[in-house]
């Protein structure tokens, strides 16, 4: 199990789909422990068990226009991307029955986020790219850096040992340089709303510090506010967002002009609309693409659209593509997770956790449980500010990035699983 949970997040970025070794590990595990499952010696308890269900109900979402036209959609957008979800709910179980420790989740984001920055730093400055985009695309890969930095730092603050906490540091320092390298505006606009909820929730709240929500919260609002300022004086973030301005406010009708800006603009009126022509079911990804080429023909959108299979917008691009049924999912795969962490967060450290008296490390079992959550509520967040400008769950990195650490965070958070004791892993000291 540790080394599955490692092995989803070092390589995750810096080697080609490098988060799925650790995928494969976890499915291998999951598979092993089916035969308890379903002879009821091993079954999760309600917040693992709402986390596989929606995981489920978002497998089934994705499957709802795998045969257009005649034939199996069988790309990223088809029947890839939902196997993905229920090969997800084939390795529940292994995390059902042994949580990850937490050194494994603790070195695999520094190790991964390390590696993102590093690898940008080569494309950039050796390969002299315009845009580092690791092995998928910059937008991608600036994003998924951006998170593997802000769950660098959160376990960063809850090492005991100080040249880990300066390891952890400097991961995130590169994470986030990879963000930078990358140019994804999309990641830099959310930023300052993470840091404000990363500063706030760094260490968990005891008794003692129910007075200190003034100062928790100045705190925060000035570390938000003083990274975005040492952001916005670097030349690649000043650079990009001159474009975006440049982009929006040089063209007459930026919708029809071949520009990054003015095409998500079209983008998500061509969406929009077609949503509302297809309210319930959507229109599917073939009639998605069929109309969005009308479209162009019409000279309605600029012609660089027919190159885009998404709206790069995750909300829009559901509504068109799958109606009203799919947002319904789409918003329950957000929420069940962002709650089930955010209850762990508003527990803090005033509930004694299961089996933790016992390991007789209990002050460190509350941390490790709050640092998963915050990861978990961090990851939530970001994903819904990435959808904004770009639909995250049309590339398989960034549905196993969300499956698979999500999974890890909710285990720590929810340890014990509802299994049997032979079962229940002791929380590692």
């Amino acid at each position: 199990m540790n080394a599955a949970a490692f092995l989803v997040l070092a390589p995750a970025l810096w080697l080609p789909s490098g988060y799925s070794i650790g995928a494969i590990l976890l499915v291998m595990l999951g598979l092993w422990r089916w035969p308890a499952v379903l002879r009821g010696r091993l079954a999760p308890h309600a917040p693992l068990r709402a986390w596989a269900l929606v995981v489920l109900a978002m497998g089934l979402v994705w499957s709802m226009y795998l045969f257009e036209g005649g034939r199996l959609i069988t790309n990223t957008l088809g029947l890839d991307r939902s196997s993905k979800y229920f090969l997800v709910l084939l390795a529940l179980p292994a995390v059902w029955a042994q949580r990850p420790a937490a050194w494994a989740l603790r070195w695999g984001c520094w190790v991964g986020a390390a590696g993102a920055g590093v690898l940008a730093g080569w494309q950039v400055l050796v390969q002299h790219l315009v845009r580092a985009e690791g092995y998928t695309n910059a937008i991608q890969f600036g994003n998924l850096s951006l998170l593997l930095a802000l769950w660098s730092g959160i376990w960063a603050v809850q090492a005991s040992c100080p040249y880990e906490r300066l390891l952890g540091a400097l991961a995130a320092v590169l994470g986030i340089a990879a963000s930078v390298l990358s140019g994804s505006r999309g990641g830099w606009v959310v930023l300052p709303v993470l840091l404000v909820l990363f500063v706030w929730f760094a260490r968990p709240q005891t008794q003692g510090s129910q007075g200190s929500h003034g100062r928790r919260g100045l705190l925060a609002l000035g570390a938000a506010l003083l990274t975005c300022l040492l952001l916005a004086a670097l030349p690649p973030v000043q650079q990009r967002a001159h474009e975006a301005a440049q982009e929006l406010l040089q063209q007459p009708e930026p919708e029809k002009s071949n520009t990054a800006t003015g095409s998500r603009l079209a983008f998500w009126m061509h969406a929009w609309r077609l949503g509302l022509e297809h309210p319930w079911l959507g229109a599917g990804q073939l009639g998605y693409e069929q109309s969005q080429r009308e479209a162009v023909a019409r000279q309605e959108m600029p012609s660089m659209s027919v190159h885009f299979n998404h709206a790069h917008n995750e909300w829009l691009d559901m509504f068109a593509k799958r109606g009203l049924l799919g947002v319904i999912g789409l918003a329950l795969f957000y929420a069940v997770p962002g709650l089930l962490c955010w209850r762990c967060l508003r527990r803090g450290g005033r509930e004694p956790l299961e089996n933790a008296a016992a390991a007789g490390n209990e002050d460190a079992a509350r941390s490790e449980c709050h640092a998963a959550a915050l990861c978990g509520l961090v990851t939530v967040l970001g994903y819904l500010g990435f959808g904004m400008t770009q639909v995250m769950f049309a590339h398989n990195n960034g549905n196993l990035m969300y499956l698979l650490p999500m999974s890890l965070w909710l285990a720590v958070c929810w340890p014990g699983a509802g299994a049997p004791a032979a079962f229940r892993a002791p929380i590692p000291r």
